[in-house]
């Protein structure tokens, strides 16, 4: 039995309102980290935005590594979810190729 989260009309939001700015706020492990990628992987796979203009700040270089690491590995797993003929594949491909044009970094260094 799948469990509904209080705020998961909030969650959905994050996912598909793209066309606005959100800010997201709530504790640790509260799955912002996650929400935020889902979101960049939307916006890349539906063509709003090439992956080169997209930045995601954090506070830590750690942090900033591992959200890194999870949008590639998310970006793959959008790929691996679409057909090569599908228009968003060529889309998700090149984020792939340009992943590291994304600034995913600290609030100091941006």
């Amino acid at each position: 039995m799948a469990v509904e989260l209080t705020d998961e009309a909030a969650r959905e939001r994050i996912q598909t309102d793209l066309d606005r700015n959100l800010l997201v706020q709530a504790g640790a492990g509260a799955g912002k980290t996650h929400a935020l990628i889902g979101r960049m992987v939307e916006i890349v796979r539906t063509g709003r935005e090439e992956v080169q203009h997209l930045a995601a700040i954090t506070f830590t270089k750690k942090a900033a590594g591992e959200m890194r690491a999870r949008f590639h590995r998310a970006l793959r797993t959008a790929l691996e979810a679409t057909e090569p003929s599908d228009r968003c594949h060529a889309r998700l491909a090149e984020a792939i190729d340009r992943v590291d044009q994304c600034y995913i970094g600290t609030i100091h260094a941006f």
